[in-house]
Formats: structure tokens, sequence, C-alpha cells
């Protein structure tokens, strides 16, 4: 095929495995976190009919909930149900594959843009945010054009995506932080910034950024005023996640983020990078935009994981999508430069093990990212047949125990207005039945307790992913 055609055809296909991931799992219900981000959020509001601005605390992230707002506006628009919500993701998708393709274009030979965005975009976590109502979608398309503004020198389009970044989460202002040095170190040098002059463009050029500051500083205080705190409390649900870790807490979440970054696939990057370092460093070292790319990756790698490397539980993989992508994104710079030979070899070495990323899974007792995979999919048809046998056998919900995220309402995660719960598994009040799967993550100590005092008594299994209904021993 000639390769201006296969560039082509990468591209449409990259727009078409973008649809076709958010349209074929339209129906699923929400999944892990946002079945608090989404759900949860868009209901307050939608209900509410917007009459407050603050959530009640049992829901409050801390960060300012515009995704929750969005979502609750589109199910007023269109009406309030899960195909609607999934849908609603459809243009932060194809916002990401357009910005993608422009950030390509700027520092890959046009015969390969649409083969290094396919290769880009096939990055596991990335793809799994998108099959779900997540808010990290946005967050990405708000990124990625934040990058292309500064690239671009445009001022308006700073002042915008830099303003939406501060909306999604803390983890927008972080990455606004990490683009704010970038655009200094782009477009004004790292040298003689303390000149006269230097400071004067410095000073007219950080008007761009106040309004996103105001932005945080008036919600912040707003937020204080009314509860008495910001970004999380001693009684948030969410407390134990930022429990702060001592020095060898640290250390191992530095190497937790190592693993994080190797994890579902891609490894198989970080394989083409050290293979083309060792072969071509000479060039590389030498060429000016793979400088630029390499520049925004140590600014992003460094910086954004900051306040999660002290903290017990935030180092979830999706939380780390920009080092991937940029990563990704200058690897593929280098692999598609006029002095790299046999491009075709680390092609398919990447593609291969990008795409084996999906099938990842760990045993049970090691915990997983599940909802940065694709290797999750199977979960909500499962989840579905397991409610459907506990109805068929008339087994009360009362009866049964669960995990994190399964004991939400039935309402909260599919919106049908049913509103049974399973209660939280906890070895003390255990329940009759426990419906576990190999999605929950449970701790060891649990996990080891469940399968000694409980026997299995229906299972539901697909690719590797499974429910199991657990019956109480009766000895015990």
């Amino acid at each position: 095929m000639n390769i201006k055609l296969l560039n082509r055809f990468c591209l449409i296909l990259t727009n078409l495995i973008a649809f076709f991931l958010v349209f074929l799992n339209k129906e699923n219900g929400f999944f892990w976190d946002t079945i608090q981000l989404a759900s949860s959020h868009g209901n307050f509001y939608y209900f509410n009919n917007f009459s407050h601005l603050l959530l009640p605390n049992e829901l409050d992230s801390g960060h300012i909930p515009a995704f929750g707002m969005y979502i609750a506006l589109v199910w007023k628009i269109f009406g309030r149900s899960i195909e609607i919500s999934h849908l609603a993701m459809l243009p932060f998708v194809f916002g990401i594959v357009f910005h993608l393709n422009i950030l390509c274009k700027r520092f890959i030979s046009e015969n390969y843009v649409g083969i290094a965005v396919l290769l880009i975009f096939l990055d596991a976590s990335l793809m799994s945010q998108i099959t779900l109502v997540s808010p990290d979608v946005p967050l990405m398309f708000f990124f990625l054009l934040a990058i292309n503004a500064i690239l671009k020198n445009n001022p308006k389009l700073i002042i915008t995506s830099i303003f939406l970044l501060f909306l999604t989460s803390m983890r927008g202002m972080m990455l606004s932080v990490c683009l704010v040095l970038f655009d200094v170190c782009v477009n004004f040098g790292y040298k003689n910034l303390i000149t006269i002059d230097k400071i004067k463009v410095l000073s007219k050029r950080s008007l761009l950024y106040l309004p996103s500051l105001l932005l945080f500083i008036s919600f912040s205080l707003y937020h204080y005023h009314v509860k008495g705190w910001v970004g999380y409390h001693k009684d948030s649900p969410w407390a134990a996640c930022f429990e702060r870790v001592d020095f060898k807490g640290f250390v191992f979440n530095i190497g937790l983020l190592g693993w994080r970054i190797l994890d579902f696939g891609r490894v198989g990057v970080w394989i083409v990078f050290i293979f083309l370092f060792i072969k071509y460093k000479s060039q590389i070292l030498h060429d000016k935009k793979n400088y630029i790319l390499f520049l925004l990756f140590i600014i992003v790698l460094f910086l954004l994981p900051l306040n999660m490397l002290w903290a017990k539980g935030l180092l979830m993989h999706r939380y780390l999508m920009p080092i991937y992508i940029l990563f990704s994104l200058l690897t593929a710079s280098i692999l598609f430069s006029d002095f790299v030979a046999k491009k075709n070899a680390f092609i398919v070495i990447w593609l291969l093990i990008a795409l084996t990323g999906n099938l990842w899974i760990y045993p049970p007792k090691i915990s997983k990212g599940w909802d940065a995979t694709l290797a999750h999919l199977p979960y909500y048809k499962l989840r579905h047949e397991a409610i459907s046998y506990l109805d068929d056998n008339k087994i009360n919900f009362k009866d049964v125990d669960t995990f994190f995220p399964n004991y939400y309402s039935l309402e909260d995660i599919d919106l049908n207005n049913d509103k049974r719960s399973f209660d939280n598994y906890t070895i003390e009040n255990g329940s009759n039945y426990i419906l576990y799967s190999n999605i929950f993550n449970v701790d060891d100590d649990v996990y080891d307790y469940m399968m000694t005092h409980y026997t299995s008594i229906k299972e539901f299994k697909k690719n590797r992913v499974y429910f199991i209904l657990l019956k109480k021993t009766s000895k015990f």
C-alpha cells in the first residue's frame, strides 16, 4: 500500500475506533469512579435543577464539579439515560484524535502522521477511559488543546484551554502548572529570565493564566466559607487515599509510578524508545523537535505526580495518562524521523505489545487498574447475569454483600430507577452471601477469609473476568 494512502487509512481507522469505543459500549453502566463523578454528581444537579453549586460532603471530592454539571445539562436536553451519558463523551473523544493529529503534524513527517496518531491512541488506558463516562476524557482533550495553543503561541486559545483544565479537576490544575513552565521555556527561553525586558514580557504573559487562577481562588474561598475545608477533609470517604506515607512508602510509590508507566503494554513503547535511542543517540539529541517534546515530557513526568507520591492511594493509572501520551508522542517523533531506518519492525513491535496490553490480567491478590484497560469490558454483562440469577432464585439483596464499585445502588450504576443495593462486605458483619468479582481488588486478608469461610455456588465468567456467588459455609 502507498505510504500516503496507509497514512490516511490509519487516521480514518483511529476515528472509527474512537467512535466504536463509545458507541459499542453505550449501554454499559457507570463503572469505578465514574459512578460518583458522573452519575452521583450528575444526579445531584439534575434533580436539584442546578440550585446548589456545592455537592454534599459524601459526594464532594474538593474540586470544581463541572463534569457532573455537564452530564446533568446533557440529561436535561436529551434525556437522562446511560446511552446519552456515553454519547456525551463523543465531542471530547473526537477532540482528542483531532488534537493528536495536529500535534503529530507539527513533529512528524506528513507521510507518517496517521500511523503515529493510531499508535499513540492505542494506549490501553486511554481507550478504556473512552469507553466510560469519565472526566479524564475531557481532561485529555483540554490538555492536548492547551499544548497546541502554547506551540502556536495563541493567547486566546491558551486562556480558554487552561480555564477548562481548571474546571475539570485538581489534576487539571496540576497540568496547568506544567504547561505554564512549558510555555515559558518554549516561547521565552529559560535563559536570562531575570532581565528587565524578560520580566516585563513574562508579567504580561501571566495575565493569560489569571482568569484560571481567579476561578480557583474564588471557588476555594467560597468552598471554605460554606464547608470549612478545601481539597479534602478527615471525614471524607476518600480520606484514606490522602493519608501521607513515610519515606519507605514514598520510595514504594516511585516504584509503583514506574510500574504504571510500563503497565498494560506500554513497555512496548519503551522498548522501541530504548532501541532507537541506543542506535540514534546523536541524531536524537541534536533534533530540536525531539528536544521540545522531551522537555514537555520531563516537566509533566516530574510535576504531575508530585501530589500523588506523598499519598497512600492516588497513583491510579488514569491519573497518569498525560505522561503516557506525551512519551508515546516523543517516541513516535523519533521513530518517524528521516534518520531512522526499518521503521516497520518498530511499528509492529509497538502495535503488538500495545494491543496485548489489554490482555494483562494479574492474579487475584494483585490490585489492577481495571478502569484503565479494555480487559474490564466483560464485567457489565457478567454483572447483569449475576443479578438476574439472584432475582430468579429469589435471593434478597439484603442477604448479599459485595465490594466497590458494585455496592452502589442499581439506579446509580444503570439509571434504571431500581433503588436496591448490596452492602459493602466486612469480615465482622458478613452476610450469608457474597457477590465477588476479580474486578474488585479486595484486600488480601479479606480475600483469604472469604475463600476459607464461603463456598462458591455459582460462577459467571468471560475472558478471565468473573463473578462468583459465594455462600457462607454452615460450619462457621
